[in-house]
């Protein structure tokens, strides 16, 4: 047969097209019956993708007043995915947006789920998109104000202005109410110590009994200071037998054994006063007279032998003579100094919903001493936790919003000294002798810079609480103090530097009417 019959007969014969046809019919065939499951498996997926978006939204929703839209897309996208590890499809959260007026967080992510049948007929995959959006305003709002009290307000009108400035915030707060429904405002102010009410000595909370362990430090009754004391100080019988001097309502900082542990940091945390564990109470501050020879030092207030209980000392050392108690008797010589040091005049305002009660506070305080931001700030956070030693403040719950506005015009201060102390005074920490901060041999830099550490460390345990943070730093002394305070504040934006006494006003105002905007409207 010729070759062009061949062909001719090849092209005519159609035996074996109808396996081809259907084998190709087949592929298709099979690709749209199995879209029947891709589709419902990309349901499926979606639903369950939906779940995990709208829970994520519910349970981060809260943290919108404390987070930036970054910090919340970083934690939100590992929990979706976490949801998500069951089913066949990858998604991807692309974009988050918080409206803290409305108390709004939105989210919407992007899913991708296979398609193992229609990738027979080249759709591989297919992309949707689900959103979701948690709502809820805040109801109620405490403001701790952290007020610093030190010596330099004094200079160029700065306590006027800041009188000025809290006032007028705490008017915007209250609307033009007296009494709010759902407002509370604290007033702490500070010096190197914090003054908690002289009111409060018979508080469950106040160290009255001496069992705290740092009851007995700087005091000793037998004269010689190679033998332990066996105690204990109580502190405020130590004041009951002066005639002329009372306890003036300041503490000093609770233990920090820099271990690990529930207490191992309780000067900067918010643990609650227990009375079977004696270092989570509060010890009355009681600054030691030093011995007589250091008359050029203001700590020296009082003779080495002032009463008849008091005997002479032949070859006593410097230690034997500050720790002696009996000194503490009758009428003492106060001086300049007194066991009472930089102990604030104005004390702590707890949590109030009386307007004027917030602006007599805020009119008292009166400056003098130095500057201990670490202890405003820790009492600044007890002030607005729930429980003791002031309970005044809500749980810690979505429905409260709980806001620190810490403002200083220093920075932390601590002198170090050539002495057996280590320092120049006295402190809420007592002296680096005592070990509580530092050690003799610190200097005045690295006694601050523990400062500045525990000023930090409150600051993280407060918004561990959700709480919110505002710092101000009139005139900043030096980049560190600047450092510190944006460390302690919420957000970056929540940091303000101003350089004039006069800007406070607007500071105070800007807070406050950004805070007025997180209340439910009634």
């Amino acid at each position: 047969m010729k070759k062009g019959t061949i062909a001719k007969h090849f092209l005519r014969d159609e035996r074996g097209v109808f396996a081809v046809i259907f084998g190709i019919l087949a592929i298709v065939l099979v690709a749209f019956s199995g879209a029947v499951v891709d589709f419902v498996n990309v349901q499926n997926a979606r639903s369950m993708a939906q779940g995990a978006l709208d829970s994520t939204a519910l349970s981060l929703q809260p943290s919108i007043y404390t987070q930036t839209e970054e910090q919340i897309l970083t934690v939100a996208e590992p929990i979706i995915l976490e949801r998500l590890s069951t089913i066949n499809a990858t998604a991807e959260l692309d974009t988050v947006s918080v409206n803290t007026d409305d108390g709004t967080l939105f989210m919407e992510a992007r899913l991708t789920v296979p398609l193992p049948f229609l990738s027979l007929v080249g759709i591989s995959e297919m992309n949707t998109r689900v959103a979701s959006q948690a709502t809820r305003k805040r109801l109620f709002l405490e403001v701790g104000m952290v007020l610093d009290n030190s010596g330099s307000m004094n200079w160029s009108s700065r306590m006027n202005n800041l009188k000025t400035a809290a006032s007028n915030a705490t008017e915007i707060l209250f609307d033009g109410e007296e009494t709010s429904a759902t407002t509370k405002i604290g007033i702490i102010p500070f010096t190197s110590f914090v003054n908690i009410g002289a009111n409060n000595a018979g508080a469950a909370w106040i160290d009255s009994a001496g069992n705290s362990s740092i009851a007995d430090d700087n005091f000793d009754n037998d004269d010689d200071e190679n033998t332990p004391f066996s105690g204990p100080v109580n502190r405020l019988a130590l004041y009951d037998q002066i005639n002329n001097v009372q306890w003036g309502g300041c503490v000093e900082a609770r233990p920090n054994f820099q271990t690990t542990g529930p207490d191992a940091h309780l000067d900067t945390d918010d643990t609650e006063p227990d009375i079977t564990d004696p270092d989570t109470l509060f010890v009355p501050a009681f600054s030691p007279d030093t011995p007589d020879w250091w008359a050029g030092w203001q700590s020296d207030y009082e003779n080495d032998t002032a009463s008849s209980t008091c005997p002479p000392l032949f070859w006593a050392s410097d230690r034997e003579r500050q720790e002696r108690l009996c000194k503490y008797e009758g009428n003492i010589n106060t001086g300049a100094w007194g066991p009472n040091f930089d102990c604030p005049s104005a004390p702590v305002l707890p949590l109030t919903n009386q307007k004027q009660n917030i602006l007599d506070a805020i009119d008292g305080m009166d400056a003098g001493g130095a500057t201990n931001i670490h202890m405003g700030t820790i009492w600044g956070f007890r002030v607005l936790s729930p429980t003791e030693p002031f309970t005044e403040g809500r749980a810690y719950d979505p429905d409260t919003m709980k806001v620190l506005i810490i403002m200083t015009d220093g920075e932390n201060t601590m002198y170090a000294a050539n002495n057996m102390n280590g320092a120049s005074y006295y402190s809420a920490y007592g002296f680096p002798y005592n070990e509580r901060i530092g050690t003799v041999g610190w200097s005045s830099n690295q006694l601050r810079a523990e400062m500045n550490n525990r000023t930090v460390e409150s600051c993280n345990n407060a918004r561990a609480r959700d709480i919110v943070i505002y710092t101000i730093g009139l005139d900043p002394p030096n980049a560190t103090t600047q450092n510190m305070l944006e460390d302690c504040a919420s957000t970056p934006a929540n940091a303000f530097f101003p350089e004039n006494p006069s800007e406070l006003d607007g500071v105070f105002a800007q807070i406050a009417n950004q805070l007025s905007a997180l209340r439910l409207a009634q």
